[in-house]
């Protein structure tokens, strides 16, 4: 199948055009995170992969990640990110069909048990997911070696900086780092570098670059990652 990447046995990945959602199957019900920008059937595709019925968390609901949204009912996120979704809603999508993912609460596979780290900056409601056992992190778009979306609507770069110290902090529990997009998997290693990033950001310390496409920001890269920012004038 066209886009699709087995990782071990009950772990797939589904890629799409620089951005990529994951599948977890577990003992009686599989999980989908992330449903990309909606160019793939990843309804149809998990389908072919696993028989038990396949549940929506969004890591968080910037377009990339919600494309496919309007295949799952419910869909799960934390609060905090409910009014970012409204407004940017997918045709075919309810509020109604939302359900809430708290700080802390144990997603329960049987073979998977995910933690939900909430991770502001990135969004207000951004959230990682940690599996303690299997040692990996699920980092959504605030861990990457690609360039970090930190403009527009929603994001905070000192939110960010708080929620990848947060992160530092229980980076001996993980050992593989699984992000939406850039290159995978990754190590807890390059977290200190994208938080160190963002500070010489904000002391003038990054040359400013053009983006790779048309945006209202500025391109800055460190050593491990970019950042797509727009100082206030």
């Amino acid at each position: 199948m066209d886009n699709l990447v087995k990782i071990s046995d009950h772990f797939w990945i589904f890629e799409e055009n620089g951005v990529r959602s994951f599948l977890f199957e577990g003992d009686t019900k599989a999980m989908l995170i992330d449903t990309g920008f909606g160019t793939l059937p990843i309804r149809e595709m998990a389908a072919e992969l696993t028989d038990l019925p396949v549940f929506l968390v969004n890591t968080h609901t910037d377009r990339d990640h919600i494309g496919g949204n309007k295949d799952f009912k419910p869909v799960y996120m934390h609060p905090s990110e409910m009014d970012h979704y409204k407004n940017a809603l997918p045709a075919g999508c309810h509020m109604e069909d939302v359900r809430p993912l708290w700080e802390g609460d144990i997603i329960d596979l049987g073979l998977w048990k995910f933690e939900v780290i909430l991770t502001p900056g990135h969004t207000p409601g951004s959230i990682m997911l940690l599996e303690r056992e299997k040692r990996m992190l699920i980092s959504g778009d605030s861990i990457q070696d690609g360039n970090i979306y930190m403009f527009g609507a929603g994001r905070n770069i000192q939110a960010f900086q708080e929620s990848l110290k947060k992160v530092i902090a229980i980076a001996e529990a993980v050992d593989t780092i699984w992000p939406s997009h850039g290159s995978y998997p990754l190590t807890a290693d390059i977290i200190p570098g994208i938080l160190q990033g963002a500070q010489d950001l904000l002391e003038g310390k990054l040359v400013a670059q053009e983006p790779p496409y048309p945006m209202p920001c500025k391109r800055y890269v460190c050593d491990v990652a970019g950042f797509l920012y727009q100082f206030d004038s």
